[in-house]
């Protein structure tokens, strides 16, 4: 008798969770998949030119891509002539399939002769290489100067993509450079005069670079090794060369 009525008990209890799971409405969350693909990138390119005097004509690259924003610094360093460099930030187009390459058009916030301007600048990028857009610039009414006519620039020199870390060496030792020359230097300025970098070439590979300076009188060159631990910056075996 017992067994009977175990059996109608278990009998019920099944055709109760049956009917529920059948009548009873179930609210399902559907949890959208994470986005890991848009990750930040950054890109680095550089060109070095050896000129007849043995100095070298610079133009560098960092950019930071995420999405459409880009930010980054461009340094454009003639070895005779005024440099202008900077940071900047804007945006990037999509690929053009012919060319193979994307167009930054971003503000650039230069530095040439001591002041500070905040100009257009577009840069071409792709397939190993980047190249900045130069025209006539005309204020925009504001201080702020953009291109007379986008459709007539002239690119400049291509710049190779190199490793950023090699961009990095080159950045941070000649900005040491540059506010140590006054002790780095081997030997004294004259009349009264201050030592200043004119020109700086960096080997990341091998750790070692060549400077030239002045003081507004006379001129000097030296090489050196070099040790980099992020900004921290070590010279050593700097020697004065013809």
């Amino acid at each position: 008798m017992k067994k009977l009525l175990y059996l109608v008990v278990a009998l019920a209890v099944i055709f109760g969770v049956v009917y529920l799971t059948k009548t009873k409405k179930v609210d399902v969350v559907v949890v959208p998949p994470v986005d890991t693909t848009s990750k930040p990138i950054q890109l680095c390119f550089y060109n070095e030119t050896k000129t007849s005097r043995g100095l070298y004509d610079v133009a560098l690259l960092k950019m930071n891509l995420d999405g459409v924003k880009v930010t980054g610094e461009f340094r454009n360093v003639p070895a005779e002539k005024d440099s202008k460099t900077g940071i900047f930030e804007g945006t990037v187009g999509p690929v053009d399939k012919m060319a193979m390459a994307r167009t930054a058009d971003v503000w650039w916030d230069s530095m040439a002769e001591g002041m500070q301007v905040k100009e257009q600048l577009k840069i071409t990028f792709g397939e190993g290489t980047a190249q900045a857009g130069f025209g006539e610039m005309v204020d925009r009414g504001d201080g702020v100067y953009v291109y007379k006519d986008a459709s007539k620039l002239t690119y400049g020199v291509a710049m190779s993509d190199i490793a950023c870390s090699d961009v990095d060496d080159r950045m941070i030792v000649e900005k040491y450079i540059r506010d140590n020359i006054k002790t780095l230097v081997p030997e004294k300025a004259v009349l009264g005069g201050s030592w200043y970098l004119t020109t700086l070439h960096i080997v990341p590979n091998l750790k070692t670079g060549e400077m030239t300076y002045e003081d507004g009188h006379i001129q000097g060159k030296a090489t050196f090794s070099y040790v980099r631990n992020g900004n921290q910056v070590t010279i050593s075996n700097l020697q004065k060369s013809k």
